[in-house]
């Protein structure tokens, strides 16, 4: 485990961005794991193999309405020169023929029904002719297998159908009823306690008195973890050592991660590092050569992995998308990243404020009518605008000054998808 770092070159008394995110990755883990049943394990991860308990189909089915015949009875058979064949009986799906079909009989079968002993195709209904009271005029040939579907070729009992680390998408979990699976060992999702800091701060639907605000950070933060289906819970504490630390306490035995939101940069009124210095967390970083977002702060506080994110809405915003949503990911089994990235052209010059700095900027993208996009920056001198009409981030790495005109960079969504841009 990397300790804190105090001091790194370029005189900043930052640590850099990729180093706060090596930290962050060394001191998260997944935090456990749980069975579901099926239908509670949309888009969750496998946290080991998934194997079939049994074969689908069951056994060889028709994958028509029609007839089930013995190939070399028609082997001949045409319009001009129909086959007749005796009916022997009937099959339907969930039920089978009993007994064995002789030469010159066939079964009369619908799609999803077992095919009967001693046939070997189906013919399918277009080509059959049934006449009254127990025949049936073949007019097409079939050859051995046609129209059945075998058993065991969707899947076959003891393959594994999804891998530990996997998401379960909506086909996977159809794949694993047909399968007979009826619950699956998934990874569990952090459980996260948001803590909005502040004598400013006020809950949505609450009277504002003079100099207050509403906890837009927070409501922001939590709409981004129901969006991703991590629970979360949520409270507001005032500028006071004790009432913060009472606050933290609360939330320690049920939190997997607790996020905090304000307080956090270090003047006489930002109290949350004090607190939980006193409380005994083990600090491993604060502030960074990132902007926005510069005053985040990370540590473990006896299992539990805190988050103090500054109350800036744009740092705010940064902090929480860069440095904690990952690392809830990670914690919930996931190896993505949680943003969607797409490549775009750059309409204009994107320039850094200092290339010891990671900077990420708000950005609008735009199909240019070739299949391609182009991104520019997002121009707006409200924060709170910025945050709900950006589409995009653009990050300029350490090391570089600025991303040029024309371009091609990876742009960060922050929309579900370029359709709803």
């Amino acid at each position: 485990m990397k300790t804190e770092v105090n001091e790194i070159d370029e005189g900043t008394g930052y640590i850099g961005y990729r180093e706060a995110l090596d930290i962050i990755r060394a001191g998260v883990r997944p935090v456990g794991e749980e069975t579901l049943s099926l239908d509670r394990c949309v888009c969750r991860v496998a946290a080991a193999d998934l194997t079939a308990r049994v074969s689908y189909p069951l056994v060889d089915v028709s994958l028509k309405d029609g007839f089930a015949v013995r190939s070399a009875d028609v082997a001949y058979a045409g319009r001009r020169k129909p086959v007749r064949l005796k009916v022997a009986g009937s099959a339907f799906a969930g039920g089978g023929y009993e007994g064995h079909v002789a030469d010159g009989s066939a079964v009369k079968v619908c799609s999803g029904s077992p095919i009967p002993d001693g046939t070997d195709a189906v013919v399918s209904i277009e080509f059959c002719e049934e006449a009254l009271p127990e025949a049936v005029f073949i007019q097409a040939d079939a050859g051995a297998g046609r129209n059945i579907l075998r058993a065991g070729v969707e899947v076959e009992a003891g393959a594994t159908i999804v891998r530990k680390g996997e998401r379960l998408f909506p086909g996977r979990l159809g794949l694993a009823a047909a399968a007979g699976i009826t619950g699956i060992r998934v990874f569990r999702r952090p459980r996260v306690a948001i803590v909005s800091v502040g004598d400013e701060v006020a809950a949505p639907g609450e009277k504002l008195q003079a100099g207050q605000l509403y906890a837009s950070n927070m409501v922001t933060i939590k709409a981004w973890l129901d969006f991703f289906g991590i629970s979360s819970v949520t409270s507001i504490v005032a500028d006071n050592e004790d009432a913060i630390a009472r606050d933290l306490q609360g939330h320690l035995a049920e939190a997997d991660v607790i996020l905090t939101s304000g307080g956090a940069l270090g003047s006489e009124r930002d109290l949350v590092i004090g607190v939980l210095n006193t409380l005994g967390w083990q600090k491993r970083f604060h502030y960074l050569r990132m902007g926005p977002g510069k005053g985040s702060a990370f540590g473990i506080w006896g299992n539990t992995p805190v988050f103090c994110l500054p109350g800036g809405p744009s740092s705010n915003k940064m902090a929480f998308l860069q440095l904690a949503l990952p690392a809830l990911f990670r914690m919930g089994g996931e190896t993505r990243s949680p943003l969607q990235i797409v490549h775009a052209r750059l309409a204009e010059d994107v320039k850094s404020r200092h290339p010891a700095w990671t900077e990420f900027k708000d950005v609008v993208i735009t199909p240019d009518g070739c299949g391609h996009y182009t991104v520019a920056l997002y121009r707006n001198t409200s924060r709170l605008q910025a945050i709900a009409g950006a589409s995009g981030l653009v990050c300029i790495p350490e090391g570089k000054d600025a991303l040029r005109s024309g371009d091609v960079v990876p742009v960060q969504l922050l929309v579900p998808g370029l359709d709803d841009l």
